[in-house]
Order: structure tokens, then sequence, then C-alpha cells
């Protein structure tokens, strides 16, 4: 988890290793990711980001372990960047969508803009020796939680990202060897459609 809590956060990013910039070092040191990519875009200084993401994390672990860290803060843009890790090791979607609620629910209380990254197809399904049947409930998972994304960022008010939007990603250049973590194209890719959705809602916020 990078970064300590700040209440004077500009923009705050929870989620998993993806989220935290994986595979996509930083010159100045650490992982700069979609997150600090989307950043810079927006003019936003590092010392105003404010990412507790962490390696491995679920919708849960997001709740439980980071939302704590970023009450305090009052930023004008969150990101949420996870969905992979419930999608590959199972999740109750009931439990997994109130999870969602309460992170855009915070977020609106802060009055945020709140954003949150689809959950894409990884290269990793296609390349490993799990049955077929487990590779279509992944899938059926992964749909399952994009669905819970969009109805709860409908439902808070903000805007999930259309799939037309993303198409870019099924690309193997957007991927890391692994084929579960974004190269650092496929980070610069996140952030430019990313980029532009949040400049859309931020409008003429200060940000």
């Amino acid at each position: 988890m990078a970064g300590p809590p700040a209440a004077g956060a500009a923009m705050v990013v929870l989620g998993d290793s993806v989220a935290e910039g994986r595979d996509d070092p930083d010159p100045a040191g650490g992982w700069l990711g979609w997150a600090g990519r989307l950043a810079r875009r927006l003019g936003v200084p590092p010392g105003d980001v404010l990412n507790v993401s962490d390696p491995g994390a679920t919708i849960e672990d997001v709740v439980r372990d980071q939302l704590p860290a970023v009450r305090a803060a009052r930023p004008r843009l969150v990101m949420l960047g996870c969905g992979m890790n419930d999608a590959l090791n199972g999740f109750e979607r009931p439990a997994a969508g109130a999870r969602l609620d309460e992170v855009f629910g915070w977020a609106r209380g802060a009055g945020a803009v709140a954003l949150a990254i689809p959950v894409p197809r990884p290269p990793l399904l296609e390349r490993s020796l799990i049955s077929q049947f487990r590779k279509q409930r992944v899938l059926q998972r992964i749909a399952f939680f994009n669905a819970e994304l969009e109805r709860a960022a409908r439902d808070f008010g903000m805007a999930f990202p259309p799939r037309e939007t993303v198409t870019k990603i099924a690309d193997p250049a957007m991927w890391s060897a692994d084929g579960i973590h974004l190269s650092p194209a496929g980070h610069d890719y996140v952030a430019e459609v990313m980029g532009h959705l949040a400049a859309g809602l931020l409008g003429e916020r200060a940000i």
C-alpha cells in the first residue's frame, strides 16, 4: 500500500496490483501505472495522489483495508481498479455489489467524481491449462463484476466507460508477459481512456 493518508489528496486510487502500477516502472522509483499516468494527464502533482492499492486485493479487501485509510481525504477524483482477483477466485455477487456501494457512496459523500476501471479479459486465460469450464466461469464472473460496477456507478450518479471505448485492451501489446498485468502501453491506454472521461466529468472543477 503506497502513500500515507493525506486529507488534502486531490486524487485517491483504490485497488489491486494493476491499480498499483505493476510492470510499469516509474523512472523516479516504484511503479507509475495508469494511475500515475492519469494524474500527469490531469495535471495532478505526485504529492497530491494517494494510491493505497495492494497486490491481490479484492473488493472486500478494498473496503476493509483501503477505504479506512482514505476516509479523511476529500479528493476531487476517486479511481477504483479491482475485480480481477474477485473473478479469478470467486465472489458472491450481492456482497460485491454492497462493497461497491460503500466505495461509491463514500466518494459521493466526499464530493468526488468516482470512476471504475472495467475488468478486462486477461490473456492468461488463453495460456492457462485450466479447463474450459473454469475459463467460462472466470469470464462469467468478469461479466458479473463489470455489471455491478456499472450498476453502482449509475446508482450513485457516476459514469462507467462503455465497452466500445476500451476494446483496444484486447491487443496483446497491452499486456505484460505474465498475461495478468498490463504493460506500460496498456497502462498508458487505460490512462488515456479514463483521462478523457475524468476530464469531461470534472469539467471546470479544479483538481
